[in-house]
């Protein structure tokens, strides 16, 4: 039972509960009705016996930069190694702004917001919403999974709209060019390595990061090592397959690089963004095409296309690309109009005799 005591005052009288049960630290509050206090310390003490109470003086003793380091460790640490390094460029970025002595309780949303429209002075919004996601996540897992009683401030953060990503894709004839001048580089495996990721959709740090031991040619597949314990399976087609075949050398190790030269990942700015090792001779070919304005990333975007222009369905398409959800590869059917009016084309004359 708690202990109701009662402060009587020059100006009004009072009613302290004190609730302690063996397990927990006492916890006491003031109110100014007894009924107000019963009912808090009856909540409190039901709370205490099935297990559901939290205390809130644990978040107030946790600082913000301890929760957010215990996220990227148990968390970011799971996640592809671009991810992780994204997830620790922005924590680092939120800290040096927030502050590492700041408690995660003092987080609200009115910081949040005052972060924001400083953040926004010196980044896109896509970087920002990158900020934002990676805050969002620390305290949904802070109050399920570690059981801290906190609330999600970010939540309750407007936050800037995206401007519309890019939508550019190569067309049948851009895509034979782009491959024929590539032929041409003095980088030879600039060309297996752009039709590779053209006939897979491949990210380019995927397809660029690739070892003997990832691919199997007889199945047909190659392995994506998408975190430390999680893997993708990519189909190969039968020209990239082909190309692959050709340049396998004879006494090829596993762990050997099938695009970059041995020892590349040697260097941390090759291991985190592998593709890095293409962008100088790849922007020589694109120019060379009369392809100035295409990106390497645009080669997914260009598979995802005419996979889809193919009448490969959605979810197919989802999982070749490795997209959790059929959401992210909506985005990519508004690229088809073209292909949408010739296909309704198809009924032009419905009706008319």
């Amino acid at each position: 039972m708690a202990r109701i005591q009662t402060r009587k005052g020059k100006k009004r009288t009072t009613y302290t509960a004190t609730v302690r049960m063996k397990g927990f630290t006492p916890l006491a509050r003031t109110f100014d009705t007894k009924g107000e206090a019963k009912s808090w310390s009856a909540d409190i003490e039901k709370e205490m016996r099935t297990g559901r109470y939290q205390d809130a003086r644990s978040a107030a003793k946790l600082t913000f930069a301890n929760a957010l380091n215990r996220y990227l460790e148990q968390i970011s640490a799971t996640k592809r190694p671009n991810s992780e390094r994204r997830d620790r460029d922005s924590a680092k970025a939120i800290l040096n702004s927030l502050g590492k002595e700041i408690s995660l309780a003092d987080v609200n949303s009115q910081l949040l917001a005052a972060y924001r429209d400083s953040r926004m002075k010196d980044v896109s919004p896509s970087t920002l919403q990158k900020e934002f996601a990676l805050l969002s996540h620390m305290f949904n897992v802070a109050r399920r999974e570690w059981g801290l009683p906190v609330g999600n401030p970010v939540g309750d953060v407007s936050r800037p709209k995206l401007r519309n990503g890019r939508t550019r894709f190569l067309t049948k004839e851009e895509a034979q060019k782009l491959l024929e001048v590539a032929k041409e580089s003095r980088n030879q495996k600039l060309y297996p390595y752009l039709l590779v990721m053209m006939h897979t959709g491949m990210r380019p740090s995927e397809a660029a990061g690739l070892t003997w031991g990832d691919i199997d040619l007889n199945a047909r597949l190659a392995k994506l090592h998408i975190t430390k314990t999680d893997m993708r399976y990519v189909p190969l087609t039968e020209m990239a397959e082909n190309v692959l075949r050709s340049m396998r050398p004879m006494d090829v190790k596993n762990d050997d690089l099938v695009f970059l030269p041995p020892g590349s990942m040697n260097s941390t700015r090759v291991r985190n963004v592998p593709c890095l090792h293409f962008k100088s001779s790849f922007e020589t070919v694109r120019t060379k095409a009369g392809l100035a304005d295409v990106h390497l990333h645009d080669l997914r975007r260009t598979a995802a296309s005419h996979l889809l222009m193919a009448g490969v369905d959605i979810r197919t398409l989802a999982e070749i690309l490795g997209h959790k959800t059929l959401q992210m590869v909506h985005r990519y059917t508004h690229l088809l109009n073209d292909h949408k009016l010739k296909a309704v084309d198809r009924i032009n004359s419905l009706g008319l005799g």
